[in-house]
């Protein structure tokens, strides 16, 4: 079963040094809530060096930290904090794709034609 968008919502970090390490990163976005993942890319083609992506686990913590988040001086950087807006689309599409192969599997399963 997919997730809907608002279940994991997504806080978008830019300007952060590019040295910064993950465990200093956890250590300034749990302070507004439980933390489902922490992204930092890996190379320049997956998102620009001092960009980070928090997955929080409710929305009001994510409002939160994004609230909070903007602006403030680390290590020497102003940071930009957004909220990630998803394409509902995709999560419909998704969703749609899942149910179908569901149910093929049901049908199989029960040899229902």
């Amino acid at each position: 079963m997919s997730s809907k968008p608002s279940e994991f919502p997504i806080v978008l970090v830019k300007n952060l040094p590019y040295n910064t390490s993950t465990d200093v990163l956890f250590n300034l976005f749990v302070k507004y809530g439980n933390i489902h993942q922490l992204r930092v890319p890996e190379s320049k083609s997956d998102a620009p060096p001092g960009t980070c992506i928090v997955v929080y686990s409710n929305i009001s913590n994510a409002l939160q930290a994004c609230k909070r988040i903007n602006g403030i001086n680390f290590e020497g950087r102003y940071l930009v904090s957004s909220m990630y807006q998803v394409d509902p689309s995709k999560f419909i599409k998704e969703d749609f794709v899942s149910r179908v192969n569901d149910l093929k599997k049901l049908k199989s399963e029960y040899e229902i034609e």
